[in-house]
């Protein structure tokens, strides 16, 4: 069933991006986009790259259990370490599948309830495509505890620092374009306005578990499902 999902993902995925690029209406050119099709272009992106690695994944475990070939279970000769970069290698981008989508919305809530342009345009577009591609890089965050090596550690600590300056984008600018705007506090402004405060927690305690010198105490604690929930339920679900 996660397979077959995954392909409608995939399907999904091809459709936008091949709309994006080849149906705009005569004049929209990259920098009139608006900025609601630049955040599902950015996931998109993830979504066609990412979602084909856990459909590999999947039809693995299926060889090795139907067919009892070693590839992640140890007791046939696998390394289970193996099952989890390649998990993560998806699951880590999937997140930002889900939030993208979310920061869209909000980009266009806070244009339109601000009653300003929304402050650096090119900037906040940019920074979806910026998400999108550092997603793919900081997968190992989540394996500070396993067997991959110190070093493997420190790279994946420090992209994973990295990977937060595209939302604090997002979250600076959002800020500025009720500045000096005409703010008014209706009911999606209020929610859109809870999203910035929760998503802004749900990132500072990502810096925690970036790090890995307070990860490994971390790893497997409610900080981590708290961090993930500020992100995902309080900042996604209000979106």
């Amino acid at each position: 069933a996660a397979f077959v999902s995954g392909f409608s993902s995939i399907f999904t995925g091809v459709n936008f991006i091949a709309t994006i690029h080849k149906m705009r209406a005569p004049g929209m050119t990259w920098w009139r986009l608006p900025l609601y099709v630049w955040s599902h272009y950015a996931a998109s992106l993830i979504i066609i790259l990412g979602t084909p690695v856990v459909a590999i994944t999947l039809l693995l475990v299926v060889f090795e259990r139907v067919a009892k070939i070693g590839i992640f279970s140890p007791e046939l000769g696998g390394d289970p370490v193996l099952f989890q970069h390649m998990f993560w290698f998806y699951s880590h981008p999937a997140v930002y599948i889900m939030v993208l989508p979310g920061m869209a919305v909000i980009s266009e809530v806070m244009a339109c309830f601000s009653r300003n342009k929304v402050f650096g345009y090119k900037f906040v577009a940019l920074s979806s495509l910026g998400i999108a591609a550092l997603g793919f890089i900081v997968w190992g965050h989540h394996m500070f505890v396993s067997s991959q090596s110190m070093y493997q550690g420190i790279v994946f600590s420090f992209t994973s620092f990295l990977v937060a300056v595209p939302s604090a984008i997002k979250v600076f600018n959002w800020s500025l374009t009720m500045y000096k705007g005409s703010v008014w506090l209706a009911s999606p402004m209020i929610y859109a306005l809870g999203f910035i405060g929760l998503f802004t927690v749900g990132g500072l305690t990502g810096l925690y578990l970036a790090s890995t010198g307070t990860d490994v105490h971390g790893t497997a604690t409610y900080f981590v499902v708290a961090h993930f929930h500020y992100v995902m339920v309080g900042g996604n679900l209000l979106a």
